[in-house]
């Protein structure tokens, strides 16, 4: 079997993008090959040894409640299909109250807990619903979603992409801990640095929780770079995306990993510090330096980035060819620091969820004469439903797909 062939076979230790529900969720595959979803224990260990893609429907243990095992089919046998027996014409006579169902809660968990398939479930439900042939088609069909959606005892294993890794970060966002970038955001800032699969790239980011750091890395080449800067507020679980990737060795030794005042202290080395007396030294209590020592700890204990010396050495004697910036805290420093590493005629990209903050850069950048085609935007995207005689945007959307400020940098003077 080939290389490739097996990097589209599911293994122990693999990142998989599991989907039951339409739920998606990230997990690792670990000895024990586990997972636990709310109430309910899969055994995963069928799935080992078969390709991506594939679909199984979860068999109860008789020996345990809620504990299911895989068995692989097809997705012809995981498409449910109900007979509804006629429709009616509208539904201006249904009531909509708890009386319409004759199966009680109590009944339905019974079915479930003692086996019975979601499918079967479903059939119950269905006969003892007194309005369900009165509902209208599209009525009809948007009732068996909901409940097939509730009662699915079938999941779909992906391999792990950009794009599904984007939507499930971006549905599990905890804001203001972490940064929610949504896939055509994300689409654009790529666009925006024009990204070379051969290119050297300087990254300025926390929040993302490694998912421009996994985006570029999955596009460039072997003979392409980055240098991730991080800072010393960068979350705990910095990587999560570039883990979720499943990258080779090979790839993850593309990204250098360098702090931010490691390369503070590379521009001022050969700058003489000055000298304070001691009266300009504020002075600090004992119960201070203990909340500081205390905060200093717990720090450490966070696995933070390490920097490498190589990614130190890299940036001293490189030129870049693109600086993507996205943080939770204001940029405007950040940018004014790493500007300089670029190569002329080189695009930067600054992504902030408020657009005050780009704004005053947008204003302090215009007076500057090394950076031109300076540009401010906000992404709009809308979903739309596209079925016969039901074409229409969605009634819910979300407008969090922050703004992006970009440019070029030039020769010229400040």
């Amino acid at each position: 079997m080939t290389a490739t062939n097996l990097e589209n076979i599911i293994a122990r230790g693999h990142y998989l993008i599991i989907n039951k529900n339409e739920t998606y969720l990230i997990h690792q595959i670990s000895n024990k090959a586990i997972l636990k979803l709310g109430r309910d224990v899969i055994d995963l260990k069928a799935a080992i040894g078969q390709p991506f893609s594939s679909t199984y429907k979860l068999e109860p243990m008789p020996e345990k409640k809620r504990h299911y095992s895989l068995v692989i089919c097809n997705d012809s046998q995981a498409r449910n299909q109900w007979s509804t027996n006629g429709c009616g014409t509208d539904n201006k006579l249904i009531t909509d109250d708890s009386s319409s169902q004759l199966l009680s809660t109590d009944e339905i968990i019974a079915l479930k807990e003692s086996g019975e398939s979601g499918q079967n479930i479903v059939e119950r439900l269905l006969e003892n619903s007194k309005t369900f042939q009165l509902k209208t088609e599209y009525a009809q069909e948007k009732y068996l979603k909901k409940k097939a959606r509730k009662y699915c005892d079938y999941l779909t294993i992906f391999k792990p992409s950009i794009r599904l890794i984007t939507d499930v970060l971006y549905k599990q966002q905890t804001l203001p801990k972490t940064i929610a970038l949504r896939f055509d955001t994300l689409a654009q800032i790529l666009c925006r640095v024009n990204l070379d699969p051969g290119g050297k790239y300087l990254l300025y980011e926390n929040g993302s929780q490694g998912l421009l750091q996994a985006a570029l890395l999955n596009q460039l080449h072997d003979n392409g770079c980055l240098v991730h800067i991080f800072s010393s507020t960068s979350e705990q679980n910095a990587l999560r995306a570039v883990k979720a990737m499943n990258f080779s060795e090979t790839k993850m030794k593309q990204m250098l990993t360098v702090s931010l005042n490691e390369i503070l202290n590379t521009k001022n080395e050969d700058n003489v510090p000055e000298e304070k007396d001691d009266k300009d030294v504020p002075n600090c209590s004992d119960e201070k330096k203990r909340k500081s020592d205390e905060a200093y700890t717990q720090i450490k204990k966070k696995h933070r980035p390490i920097t490498s010396t190589d990614g130190l050495n890299f940036i001293r004697s490189n030129k870049f060819d693109g600086l993507i910036v996205v943080c939770r805290e204001e940029p405007t420093e950040f940018v004014k620091i790493l500007l300089p590493y670029l190569s002329l005629s080189r695009p930067f990209v600054i992504y902030s969820a408020y657009r005050e903050v780009l704004v005053t850069i947008y204003a302090e950048f215009k007076m500057r004469r090394d950076v031109v085609f300076l540009r401010l935007t906000d992404n709009f995207m809308r979903y739309h439903q596209v079925l016969p005689n039901r074409t229409h945007p969605d009634v819910t959307m979300d407008d969090g797909g922050g703004f992006l400020f970009s440019g070029l940098f030039v020769a010229g003077t400040k």
